[in-house]
């Protein structure tokens, strides 16, 4: 971190005197050649932009805590070799140091230096929060399979009749919980989606199909809790497979993303920081499964062992906060990569002749584990770049499902479902009801 030279001009020791405006002259000049500079060092380097955000508490003293009737700039708390604050100062009749950012003629006092310190925190946990972006999309996109693989296990063995379509509308929520890593921040979110879709019988043993899902996610991260919003628009095409035993689908997905809102929110001593952005995406994904049914396709149960493998690519675009105060920054792309390779075993039960329970669990490896990097720069020195690490994946993920279905008339049920996800810092659960009606 290099601090910009603040504004000695604007200090206890030259403010009001003949050589402030000078001083402040040569202040500016030497913060341009220290830019300039710092711009062609290769090495992650964080510039703290100081005289800007000094400059933001003098226009708002009030909001930061300091004392709005004093002249901040010209007075200071302990009066060495500086004049003392009648109001404020050490030998007033009320002195409160934190009522004024000078503690002497240039050095801030203890509430200056939190504020400062604040700035800087404020810099170093951006990408904590930020790196959860492209996992919001990573989440939404599980919650999206786990709806279409829940109606593929209330299917199991039930397809409509050869040359029959099959409709399904679903709506569901989910809870999506980020516990804090070393260089990610905690985080708490709320989702909910809408989907439709069809699938076609077009032999005996092979279905076909598209499913369709519009999904709202709210994400609040953090000490002060920092709100992102997404709204994700994903379509499915798959092909499944059944016959003597044996069974396989195959899926492969497409989804644009949509931040309409990323508002992160820091502590600035006893104020609260906020910056606004939003931004854009895109994402796609790949799925498979190969399981073999113990049971035979008349048996009332099925229980079934199963191997998986996913792929899914997201990418976020780079945006900018609103806004040149001294804490408003820009960000880079990201992109989020996920592998992972699965077994598990799904299984289900006909209870009466129009109502059956089912379920499945699995255990997934990650093998995308790299640390998520996000390049920045503040947009008040645009031209220092700075790179720092977010979010890490993690390698082991648990996942189960438990549902119901009842057959409401011949051609028309409906079904509902509770999905589990868990790794070692982030749980996801989503509920789903649904209605499918074959004709």
């Amino acid at each position: 971190m290099v601090w910009l030279l603040p504004d000695i001009g604007k200090t206890p020791a030259l403010s009001g005197s003949p050589l402030a405006s000078a001083t402040s002259a040569l202040s500016a000049g030497f913060n341009q050649q220290l830019v300039s500079r710092l711009a062609q060092i290769n090495a992650q380097i964080i510039p703290l932009n100081v005289p800007l955000l000094i400059n933001e508490v003098l226009a708002e003293p009030a909001r930061f805590g300091f004392d709005p009737n004093e002249n901040l700039v010209s007075t200071c708390f302990s009066g060495n070799s500086c004049r003392e604050s009648t109001t404020n100062g050490r030998s007033s009749a009320t002195p409160n140091p934190n009522r004024l950012f000078f503690n002497d003629r240039v050095h801030p006092t203890e509430a200056g230096q939190r504020l400062l310190a604040d700035y800087a925190y404020s810099l170093l946990s951006a990408p904590w929060e930020v790196s959860l972006l492209p996992e919001m999309a990573n989440g939404t996109l599980r919650m999206h399979q786990d709806e279409i693989r829940a109606q593929w296990l209330s299917d199991w063995g039930n397809w409509q009749g050869v040359g029959q379509w099959q409709s399904v509308l679903a709506a569901g929520g989910q809870k999506m919980d980020f516990d804090a890593q070393d260089s990610s921040a905690d985080a708490d979110g709320r989702g909910y989606n809408l989907t439709i879709g069809g699938s076609y019988r077009f032999a005996e043993n092979w279905r076909t199909g598209v499913v369709a899902g519009a999904y709202r996610q709210n994400l609040e991260a953090g000490p002060r809790d920092s709100d992102y919003k997404l709204n994700s628009y994903i379509a499915t095409a798959f092909l499944q497979y059944q016959a003597n035993h044996w069974w396989g689908d195959l899926a492969v997905s497409g989804g644009k993303l949509d931040y309409e809102n990323a508002e992160r929110k820091f502590a600035l001593g006893v104020s609260e920081g906020q910056e606004k952005g939003d931004t854009d995406g895109e994402m796609w994904a790949a799925s498979g499964r190969v399981g073999f049914d113990i049971a035979g396709a008349s048996s009332r149960w099925h229980l079934s062992p199963f191997v998986s493998a996913d792929y899914a690519h997201i990418d976020v675009d780079g945006y900018s906060e609103k806004g040149d105060r001294s804490t408003a920054l820009t960000f880079s792309d990201q992109t989020r990569k996920s592998r992972r390779a699965g077994v598990g075993v799904q299984g289900k039960f006909q209870v009466t002749p129009s109502t059956q329970v089912w379920g499945e669990v699995a255990h997934e490896r990650e093998f995308e584990t790299d640390q998520q990097n996000v390049t920045m720069a503040l947009n008040s020195v645009q031209s220092v770049g700075f790179t720092l690490e977010g979010y890490t994946p993690q390698r082991d993920l648990n996942r189960a499902t438990l549902g119901v279905s009842q057959k409401l008339t011949q051609d028309l049920t409906l079904r509902g479902n509770y999905n589990w996800r868990k790794n070692d810092d982030v749980t996801q659960q989503g509920v789903n009801v649904a209605l499918s009606m074959s004709f």
